[in-house]
């Protein structure tokens, strides 16, 4: 609670803002630059040169893989059977695939936890939602960005292979990402590691600020179902699938408690905010993490119940 209570501080500072800013869109557009091109590649440069290989990964890492294909293929079954539109669909593509499992999961497991369960769920985070996010997160971004660039729910058609790998070429955090995976940059990083520290730590609250700017509490009709579905996919069905898989395999302990309550946080607010910037249906996703939040305070405590 304690953790959650600062989240839900800054999403309702955001709420709050919406009726005393005199353009909330500028300061949304303002925002999400800022993150996109400072916080994000921060956080890229404080976390991926000191990343190492271990065994102890490949479980928790590959149950956040494995979800993300899940999730990915119940998306596409749904929307085909909902005739849902392709911008909604690129949406949950990316609400249900990835969670917060860096600085709410971290906080969250090392409270309730502790620092053992912790390790664990930091391999879930890095080697798992963090390079799904740079690699199949970028890429469902650059298919479902609308080709007109207007931001509209429905609009836009699909871009083309070469259009999907200027996009992603030229998207800041991807460019990050390369130079600190191939370039020998870990004596610069531990120079410059204050900044980026500080640059990074300003990611969420500036993420849930921007959120609560764009939050509307009431629903569009045609918003309801998928927000519920997406909801109970990322929210129930996960940690039940993790907790299931556990049982079969028979492991106990703080890697399956890590796993288990890192698969059932709500969706990342990264790329949540990177689909709003790319127009993938921003209303939508600004509504979805908003819920998601607030639904967090009652799903969480159930999961920890059971573990």
């Amino acid at each position: 609670m304690n953790v959650i209570l600062p989240l839900l501080g800054f999403f309702a500072l955001g709420v709050l803002a919406r009726a005393f800013v005199p353009n909330p869109a500028l300061w949304v557009k303002w925002i999400n630059n800022f993150i996109i091109y400072i916080a994000f590649p921060a956080i890229i440069f404080n976390k991926v040169p000191s990343l190492e290989l271990s065994a102890n990964i490949l479980i928790p890492a590959s149950f956040a893989w494995a979800w993300a294909l899940i999730a990915i293929a119940l998306v596409f079954i749904i929307s085909r059977a909902m005739k849902l539109r392709r911008e909604t669909t690129g949406a949950l593509l990316i609400l249900t695939t990835m969670g917060n499992t860096s600085f709410l999961g971290y906080a969250l497991t090392s409270t309730i936890f502790g620092d053992s369960a912790l390790a664990y769920a930091i391999f879930y985070d890095q080697f798992g939602s963090f390079f799904i996010l740079s690699t199949l997160g970028l890429i469902i971004i650059a298919r479902y960005t609308p080709v007109n660039d207007q931001g509209l729910d429905g609009i836009g058609s699909p871009p083309t292979m070469l259009e999907m790998g200027k996009r992603i070429i030229s998207f800041p955090p991807f460019l990050t990402l390369c130079v600190a995976i191939f370039l020998p940059i870990e004596p610069l990083v531990e120079v410059v590691l204050p900044v980026t520290q500080v640059f990074a730590s300003s990611l969420m609250p500036l993420a849930l600020f921007v959120i609560g700017l764009q939050f509307q509490m009431q629903l569009l009709p045609q918003h309801r179902k998928p927000l519920a579905i997406g909801l109970a996919l990322k929210m129930v069905l996960a940690p039940m699938l993790a907790l299931a898989v556990f049982e079969i395999i028979n492991i106990k302990g703080d890697i399956r408690i890590a796993t288990v309550f890192e698969a059932a946080m709500p969706s990342m607010i990264t790329p949540g905010l990177l689909a709003i910037n790319a127009g993938i249906a921003p209303r939508f996703v600004a509504t979805f993490l908003g819920y998601g939040t607030v639904f967090a305070l009652f799903s969480l405590p159930i999961v920890v119940y059971f573990l």
